[in-house]
């Protein structure tokens, strides 16, 4: 059971190529017997498979690897005054690649206490059980790049796109209850997600068209390229044409010379976007925190301000009234 605005929770399997390139770079067998706290002993492929993180290299390996290593080189660079080289070097590598750069050789149950235990991954829900019951739907971009030595890949992005079809996935429905479409039928909803923030907003719509919501509604929506990367294409374009999506309006940001974001197509708008704030609507985020949601964040009060007639003090004071009557909800990662 799941309601418009919750994540699924999905506990992915690291990829095999991924267990075979760490076991050989660490000269272990992967039917060594690995002991793992509150699973009991199994082979060590498996433990490395299903229990523990391999992909994103810990603190506590590196350590590991640097005080054992006879290339001083990441001990060096662990030192607190070279974080900024340190975050520099890490820039796309897994634990394979640094171990490829220092290689030491240590017991399997050293490994396994330094490593991170394997989380699920939380995705926004894309559906709404009132438009498709005994279903969930998910909008995942796959994470797929090449490092310079190794092609690599998200861990539960490419387990869900390359291998989810055959074996069971656990999962589980974590509840969100501040992010949900107005529960008035007549109120006014912006939103704004770009790239896979998009996905409970397809949801919201969802669940507006099954209960017959009559509040307009207003999507900003951006990515890099139309052509590749307009998730929900058709779907949306019809939505707008039959009335349930009022606006829709894009920024594909490298479909020009002057690159356009979700905040530009605000801007744009700004005099119609406060019109709606003023008449109740609700405002919605979702996506990326470091950089969209802070970005759409002042750009909203930049608005507040220029189309409300307002100082920065009371723009910021107007944004705070609507967080705190949840007019203005973030889900934001």
């Amino acid at each position: 059971d799941y309601e418009a605005g919750d994540a699924l929770g999905v506990w992915p399997v690291n990829c095999p190529e991924l267990v075979e390139e760490l076991l050989a770079q660490a000269g272990l067998s992967g039917d060594t017997v690995a002991s793992v706290p509150g699973a009991g002993d199994m082979p060590l492929a498996r433990a490395l498979s299903a229990h523990y993180e391999i992909a994103r290299p810990a603190p506590a390996a590196l350590a590991l690897i640097a005080e054992h290593s006879r290339d001083p080189g990441l001990r060096q660079l662990l030192a607190e005054e070279r974080r900024a080289d340190l975050r520099q070097w890490l820039w796309g590598k897994q634990l394979a690649d640094v171990l490829h750069a220092f290689p030491v050789t240590l017991p399997a149950q050293a490994w396994l206490g330094a490593l991170k235990r394997l989380q699920p991954r939380l995705y926004s829900i894309a559906s709404s059980p009132k438009a498709h019951p005994g279903e969930v739907h998910l909008t995942v971009s796959a994470v797929r790049y090449d490092n310079g030595r190794r092609q690599r890949k998200g861990v539960s992005s490419t387990f869900l796109a390359d291998r989810a079809g055959e074996a069971d996935v656990p999962v589980f429905v974590q509840e969100a209850s501040h992010f949900r479409p107005p529960r008035q039928g007549d109120t006014p909803m912006i939103m704004v997600g770009p790239g896979t923030g998009v996905a409970p907003f397809r949801a919201f719509l969802q669940e507006r068209r099954a209960r017959g919501d009559r509040g307009r509604n207003w999507l900003f929506f951006g990515e890099r390229h139309a052509a590749s990367d307009f998730y929900y294409r058709d779907e949306l374009q019809a939505l707008r044409d039959d009335g349930l999506l009022t606006r829709l309006d894009l920024a594909f940001s490298r479909d020009q010379t002057a690159k356009v974001y979700v905040q530009d197509r605000m801007r744009e708008h700004g005099a119609q976007l406060w019109a709606w704030l003023q008449e109740g609507a609700h405002f919605y985020v979702c996506g990326d925190a470091a950089q969209m949601a802070r970005d759409v964040d002042a750009t909203l009060r930049q608005l507040v301000a220029q189309h409300g007639g307002m100082d920065a003090d009371a723009a910021a004071a107007y944004v705070a009234r609507m967080t705190a009557d949840k007019r203005y909800v973030r889900d934001v990662y």
